[in-house]
């Protein structure tokens, strides 16, 4: 298959493998197929955001105005706020005709700079802060992504007037975890993922993946697009335990609707990371990953 041809071509094409990953993933964004973080070409703009101004986030809204009262805040993989992603936001502004907003949760840091501390790296953006009386000794720095996401809904607040009952997500790889954390709260109204690593809550904070998933399934429908490498317990057609929490979820569709039924959906012959990060030269990968979006745009226009 196509996934097994990609995965023998590591050098080629800067596939990895990581404990957050599943092995044979698609790496760091390819410096061919778009650059690091560059604007060039992308329709939104940069900014600092946070009672820090250290959050930097990237806004998109649609050309020529007519933004509804309503917002998505994407939750990026562990390489952070990138070309390719700025193009992703642009194309759901667009066509959802709403504000984009990608969060930089690592400050700037990206899994290539933690090789060797990945893990703690991982580590210090818990979803929420410990305030237990042993952490208060812990002078470590920690970036909570709650407190993230709040300065996010102030700012579109703020700037739009958009209110955070109005706010959807989307989370990539490492942004699938934060959002089920984030969606385990009542966050957000709807979510949709894209090659998820929701195995971060056991593997990085000791937690239950099936005791956040059904929470966050049961308080916002939920769409996630899964790779041939992502774990079985995502995919349905291996019974994955996952997918079926999604699928049987309280968040139903009354209207019959397929396109918004909560669900996983496979795509057997894509490698983890193909959406944000995999080569779109390929025909097979740009063919998928423009898939994978369209799904989620109209999974996202029936439950914003």
């Amino acid at each position: 298959s196509k996934l097994l041809l990609l995965a023998r071509s590591k050098t080629r094409y800067g596939i990895m493998t990581t404990s957050c990953c599943p092995d044979n993933s698609w790496g760091s964004p390819l410096h061919v197929s778009h650059g690091t973080k560059s604007l060039d070409g992308a329709r939104g703009e940069l900014c600092q955001i946070g009672p820090s101004k250290d959050l930097e986030i990237y806004v998109s809204r649609p050309q020529g105005g007519g933004a509804s009262q309503k917002a998505l805040c994407v939750l990026t993989d562990v390489y952070g706020l990138q070309s390719r992603l700025f193009a992703i936001c642009d194309k759901l502004a667009a066509d959802l005709q709403l504000t984009v907003v990608a969060l930089d949760t690592f400050r700037g840091e990206t899994k290539d700079m933690h090789l060797d501390d990945f893990k703690e790296w991982l580590g210090s953006h818990p979803f929420e802060r410990d305030i237990s009386e042993s952490a208060k000794d812990d002078k470590s720095a920690v970036y909570p992504v709650k407190e993230d996401i709040e300065s996010c809904f102030e700012f579109l607040l703020d700037t739009y007037n958009i209110n955070s009952s109005d706010v959807g997500v989307a989370g990539f790889c490492w942004g699938v975890w934060a959002m089920t954390k984030a969606c385990e709260m009542k966050l957000f109204r709807c979510a949709v993922g894209f090659h998820p690593s929701i195995k971060i809550e056991s593997m990085v904070f000791g937690g239950d993946q099936e005791a956040i998933t059904k929470k966050a399934a049961d308080n916002a429908p939920i769409l996630l697009c899964v790779a041939g490498n992502d774990l079985d317990n995502l995919k349905p057609s291996q019974g994955g335990a996952l997918a079926n929490i999604i699928a049987k979820s309280k968040a139903k569709d009354t209207s019959d609707n397929d396109k918004a039924a909560p669900r996983c959906v496979e795509f057997p012959e894509m490698m983890h990371g193909w959406v944000s990060r995999g080569d779109t030269s390929i025909e097979k990968v740009k063919e998928d990953a423009e898939a994978a979006l369209n799904l989620s745009v109209d999974f996202l226009r029936r439950w914003m």
